[in-house]
């Protein structure tokens, strides 16, 4: 049975990951470090304060403050996410599946208050979502703390809730908190075996359909 729909926000509702890290890598460029693409999946699916910690202990950012360089950047891609960033292909389409359905649809996220109202008020979506939890004075994923507090929120048991992710972070964080999970993995990860352990692997928000939805209440 599924009461209730979660939907991480990056990479699952919008088209955003390529722009935290191209402003993440324009950050640290600013400051004399090259970050490749090989580099930048090491930060994939973290947060603010988590990828600046990670540079930091790698790189010598010499006397630059790690939370004016957090500020920085949650500055610059809250104005990206307000001019630049669009909703991810089907994700208006999914958000109507459930909502036709009367199943309560709530956002857990890892990005900040800011980012999360910056995206609802330029796509309109805040009138669909029963509310809307930050992660940011929280645990980061892979700790289910977000997805606990959503449904706790929500009044819902957390096994019958589904979530919709992109990471394996993510993707443990659920299953951690005991919920079914729909994992729509970066083209560019899609294969990796890891990603088995979801109960639905999609590669695009289209696929979430009355038959895949049926798949899931059965589990």
């Amino acid at each position: 049975m599924i009461k209730a729909v979660i939907f991480d926000m990056d990479g699952v509702l919008i088209d955003s990951e390529h722009y935290w890290q191209q402003t993440e890598r324009t950050l640290f460029r600013e400051l004399g470090i090259e970050l490749t693409d090989e580099l930048l999946v090491q930060t994939r699916g973290l947060r603010t304060e988590e990828m600046v910690e990670h540079w930091g202990n790698r790189f010598d950012l010499g006397s630059v403050n790690p939370e004016e360089l957090k500020q920085q950047y949650d500055r610059r891609m809250v104005e990206t996410m307000q001019t630049e960033v669009q909703l991810m292909d089907g994700a208006r389409e999914a958000i109507r599946f459930f909502v036709d359905r009367e199943i309560p649809i709530a956002l857990a996220t890892c990005s900040s208050q800011a980012h999360i109202e910056a995206t609802m008020e330029k796509h309109n979506l805040k009138e669909y979502f029963h509310l809307a939890v930050s992660a940011d004075q929280m645990p980061g994923k892979p700790h289910p703390e977000v997805f606990l507090k959503t449904a706790a929120l929500l009044k819902i048991d957390p096994t019958y809730c589904l979530v919709i992710e992109d990471s394996f972070v993510g993707l443990i964080a659920a299953k951690a908190a005991r919920m079914k999970v729909v994992v729509m993995p970066d083209k560019t990860e899609y294969d990796q075996v890891r990603f088995g352990a979801a109960d639905l692997k999609i590669k695009s928000l289209s696929e979430l359909n009355e038959e895949a939805f049926e798949m899931l209440r059965k589990i």
